[in-house]
């Protein structure tokens, strides 16, 4: 997947990640629009950020992760994360860091998930807060 733009945010989810879909027109409607009627994020007057906790993170994303199931559409979510981190001028790496990455750390099995699953960047940003935050590793987790 390409870096993900402020621009293409809102289609990049879309195309990759249609399970969003519900989610996404609950959003749209609180702002009395259609799915289709969308193209970009700030239409739903909201934050990146916001936007996709709302709609992918906690109702999608968290409760896989904490789950272990969803191998394909975990794939492609930490696919989307690792985009978001490459984010020309580092627009979104905040975003992908509190909204996914951070949240990892809810529990050790999680970690131990994200970390198996994680592409080389946002594996790298996970060792980053095991060490900052002194949480011991477990030996299994990949580097």
């Amino acid at each position: 997947m390409r870096p993900i733009t402020s621009d293409n945010l809102y289609t990049t989810l879309l195309r990759h990640l249609p399970e969003v879909l519900p989610y996404v027109e609950v959003a749209a409607e609180r702002h009395d629009l259609r799915v289709a009627d969308v193209s970009h994020w700030e239409q739903l007057n909201t934050h990146p950020g916001t936007l996709l906790s709302e709609v992918l993170a906690y109702p999608l994303f968290l409760p896989a992760l904490a789950e272990g199931r969803d191998g394909d559409f975990l794939t492609r979510c930490f696919a989307f994360v690792e985009a978001l981190l490459e984010s020309p001028g580092g627009y979104l790496e905040d975003t992908a860091h509190y909204t996914f990455i951070e949240p990892c750390l809810k529990s050790r099995e999680m970690l131990g998930r994200a970390l198996t699953m994680a592409l080389p960047r946002t594996r790298r940003e996970l060792w980053g807060l095991i060490e900052g935050w002194n949480i011991e590793p477990d030996p299994v987790w990949p580097r």
